[in-house]
């Protein structure tokens, strides 16, 4: 078989991935050696980042039919006795509310179901990677099906979004480092759920945490700290698991439909490429699940290094752009993974006097509205900022720049009166966007060869209350306005300029008209474009070493 891109692994990563590369129509294969995606719970939170990028790939509406979009974080003493903190975000920068619930099982086979759209792709499930090699002009796989048979793939590059377990790591050498985190917990998921109450649950008690979280279709996820010196065998037992409950549960019948004891670690891989052959998901970091962003940092890496790879594939950008994906994912996979720890900390505190602390801390900050909305409002989860990788020139503006942040995404409403969450409008490439009066519009004065190269849409944003002028589409751009004026206050600092949003929703750089030239010769060079109008060209980091070896 001939492929562009094998993704190894059928997990939310490699089946994200695997979207993203067809919706850009790029071949792929995925192998999974499991006979279908999986059928027990494991994730059970989604972000608008995560939801944000199924829109991407036009499956939002499929996705969330099986989501509850919404829920907050209560946080009790032993036992519930006092609740003492709230988490409850009502924001929706991105068009999608902050913390969602979801149960992975559906969501992958939505997901799956979802390649089906696409001629240039082949899914198979109950396939194993045995060994692969690689070399200047790619990787060649041996595969092997669950029947015995046989498969060599031949791949322009591969991608191993195979789990903390990665064989694909492991066959490369490429160890993980960082935290020391290690901690376990007894797993309970429940069907047939009685209980009403719609927000996640955190019991803060020292002797032993527990986290209750609710989920679609009447189901219900219970997180139980297990202490070094207990079994996981003896802790799974009926009878234990009754005990354990009991505080929440009562004598009320508790369908359960899985339990597990899993150990969580808090690592990053050394390194997240060798040559043609990428690292994603799991297999690059393992994040405890306090913050409920393991799964969602995985799906961060798919689109990052999805849209470099389709663009490379096609010829629109050189092989060298697809050594920025570690460069932009690993900083902001590590900060999610320390605000897991801090989050860690308060969930489960070590002795009664840290748990005193910090709810005595919670309790104080209620009464301060800033301290209060920063926590209410999950203003601690770090925003993703690339701080290097495929960004423009600096646009001087400092702290109060859109360079290298995720783009809200308002609702605006389109010349037929109907209304649309931006991306959809923008699209799934490049993007030039601007903000404020129709009069001072300047899209359809940029001529550079740079923005056909990058096959950018245009579409101005016109506050709220504005009228689209007659003959709205001049070329390939259109107004639209901004149904809730989101964007007043984000672009006050912005009057004049234009920003370039890349595929992945993240801003390159914004410049004003007349700094156009500059501001796209500058860009072409980071991109490695030298030449407009001809197919990209490039290197591939570490293909020399990587082709003098093998590994099976």
């Amino acid at each position: 078989m001939h492929t562009d891109v094998l993704v190894v692994g059928g997990g939310p990563t490699g089946l994200t991935l695997s979207n993203v590369l067809g919706s850009a129509g790029a071949r792929f294969a995925l192998v999974d050696r499991k006979p279908s995606t999986i059928a027990e719970p494991r994730a059970v939170s989604i972000d608008d980042e995560s939801l944000r990028t199924m829109q991407a790939v036009g499956l939002a509406e499929a996705v969330m039919k099986d989501v509850v979009l919404g829920y907050g974080v209560h946080y009790f003493t032993r036992h519930g006795g006092h609740c003492f903190g709230r988490v409850i975000p009502s924001a929706s920068e991105y068009g999608f509310p902050r913390r969602n619930a979801f149960r992975q099982p559906l969501f992958e086979a939505t997901v799956r179901e979802g390649l089906s759209r696409f001629e240039s792709g082949q899914v198979l499930f109950g396939h194993t990677l045995e060994s692969f090699a690689q070399g200047e002009e790619g990787v060649v796989a041996q595969v092997s099906s669950n029947s015995g048979e046989r498969l060599e793939i031949h791949a322009k590059y591969l991608v191993a979004c195979d789990g903390g377990r990665s064989p694909v790591r492991e066959m490369l050498g490429i160890g993980m480092v960082g935290s020391t985190f290690k901690s376990r917990w007894l797993v309970i998921d429940t069907e047939d759920d009685d209980d009403t109450f719609s927000q996640m649950r955190v019991y803060c008690d020292a002797k032993r945490a527990v986290v209750d979280v609710p989920g679609p279709h009447h189901t219900r996820r219970f997180e139980i700290l297990v202490h070094p010196h207990e079994s996981a065998d003896a802790i799974m037992e009926p009878a234990t698991i009754r005990q354990l409950l009991m505080p929440f549960r009562g004598d009320r019948e508790t369908n359960i439909i899985r339990k597990v004891v899993y150990t969580f670690h808090a690592r990053v891989a050394e390194r997240w490429q060798e040559g043609r052959v990428f690292l994603a998901g799991d297999a690059a970091h393992l994040t405890p699940p306090y913050a409920g962003q393991g799964m969602n940092s995985g799906i961060r890496d798919a689109f990052n290094l999805g849209w470099k790879l389709a663009s490379v594939l096609d010829g629109r950008l050189p092989a060298s752009v697809l050594d920025t994906y570690e460069m932009e994912r690993r900083e902001h996979a590590w900060s999610l993974i320390r605000l897991a720890l801090n989050l860690g900390i308060v969930m489960a505190p070590s002795s009664r006097l840290s748990a005193f602390l910090w709810q005595s801390f919670f309790r104080f900050a209620g009464y301060i509205p800033p301290l209060r909305d920063y926590f209410l409002q999950m203003k601690f989860k770090p925003k993703p900022r690339f701080r290097e990788g495929l960004l423009g020139p600096d646009d001087g503006l400092g702290k109060r720049s859109f360079q290298g942040r995720m783009l809200p995404q308002p609702m605006v409403r389109i010349a037929d009166g109907t209304a649309s969450l931006l991306d959809d409008l923008t699209g799934q490439g490049f993007a030039l966007v601007q903000y404020g009066p129709a009069t001072g519009s300047r899209l359809a004065d940029l001529g550079h060869p740079l923005w056909n190269n990058l096959r950018c849409t245009r579409v101005h944003v016109l506050p709220a209350g504005s009228t689209i002028p007659a003959g709205r589409s001049k070329g390939s751009w259109q107004f639209v306005v901004d149904i809730n004026d989101a964007f007043r206050t984000l672009f006050a600092d912005q009057e004049g300029r234009i920003l370039l949003l890349r595929p992945d929703r993240y801003v390159a750089g914004a410049f004003r008209a007349d700094e156009q030239s500059q501001f796209a010769t500058a860009y072409a060079a980071r991109l490695g474009i030298h030449h407009f109008g001809e197919r990209a060209s490039g290197t591939v980091k570490g293909t020399e070493a990587a082709a003098a070896s093998s590994h099976a």
